[in-house]
């Protein structure tokens, strides 16, 4: 029996196809690289005893060589201008201390937990954006920060009530989402007169000027097989960042932002089965809750 109806509809241009396979690819490559990335982070802490500053220095050394690598070339690289201006060195000061507090939270937290916590950037940053750029809070964006906020609560138990009691990891994680939406607002100023590499290097400048000195004592113990894998991580961070840029290209704000909500569950996913991470019931339900109250935030923000 034949299923064709007078209502199909019609076949999307051929163009249209490839974009979406491509925008597809690469960010499926990203969300390998970063689960790759933060996995790798926590074997570093919980089994190799590494400290967080080594990986960050091997992050933003390795990330540094990638950008020379791709864009100095075509000229869309000016690393003169990461010490020109005030917004500038905001980006690589904050983006440095982001990426600390997070490389610094998987310790005691899981790259599970970690992950989803950080994952609230988006919440502060439609907040930072109202504040600093004068943009609308939609109904349904304020309802997705509800939601976070309540998915936060019952992944940390940390309320409006109980912020003394909260642990130090989870503290640190909660700096690290706040500093990365405040990056997200200076980024939205810095796109109109800098290149994205500029922008990128600034972060991996100002970052190694922060983790080189704190991780030269901690050299000396490290074997061959660890610079192997911090090399293998940093190299996942990197590529991970340039695949979901590129993936934006070819996809809607609303179908990439669906691949990168999902980041957070396969990393938690990876820490349950590699590293024993425990969610409890109600964990579990504040971490969907986080999951799903983002992608409204993120998604009615780039509409």
């Amino acid at each position: 029996m034949s299923t064709e109806t007078t209502d199909t509809p019609p076949t999307p241009p051929p163009a249209l196809h490839l974009n979406f396979r491509r925008g597809t690819v690469f960010m499926l490559l990203s969300l390998a690289c970063f689960t790759t990335n933060s996995l790798l982070l926590n074997h570093f802490s919980a089994q190799r005893h590494i400290d967080p500053w080594v990986s960050m220095t091997f992050r933003f050394a390795i990330g540094l060589v990638i950008t020379f690598g791709l864009f100095a070339p075509s000229g869309s690289l000016k690393i003169g201008r990461c010490f020109t201006g005030w917004l500038m060195a905001s980006r690589g000061v904050l983006g440095a201390l982001g990426t600390a507090a997070y490389y610094c939270s998987v310790g005691p937290l899981g790259a599970g937990k970690a992950t989803l916590i950080g994952n609230t950037w988006c919440v502060f940053a439609a907040i930072l954006a109202v504040l600093t750029l004068g943009e609308k809070l939609s109904t349904r964006k304020v309802l997705g920060i509800a939601v976070v906020f309540g998915g936060l609560s019952l992944l940390t138990k940390i309320s409006p009530w109980t912020l003394s009691e909260a642990g130090q990891g989870e503290v640190i994680a909660l700096t690290g989402a706040v500093l990365a939406a405040a990056v997200v607002v200076v980024i939205r100023q810095l796109t109109r007169t800098e290149t994205s590499a500029t922008i990128f290097a600034s972060q991996c400048v100002y970052g190694l000027m922060l983790a080189a000195p704190l991780a030269v004592s901690h050299f000396g113990s490290l074997v061959p097989h660890d610079y192997v894998l911090l090399a293998i991580a940093a190299l996942a961070a990197g590529f991970g960042q340039l695949a979901m840029t590129e993936g934006f290209r070819f996809l809607s704000v609303t179908a990439g932002s669906a691949f990168q909500m999902t980041l957070p569950l396969i990393i938690s996913l990876g820490g349950v089965v590699f590293f024993a991470e425990h969610f409890t019931a109600l964990q579990i339900v504040g971490g969907l809750l986080i999951l799903a109250g983002s992608y409204q935030v993120v998604v009615k923000s780039g509409k």
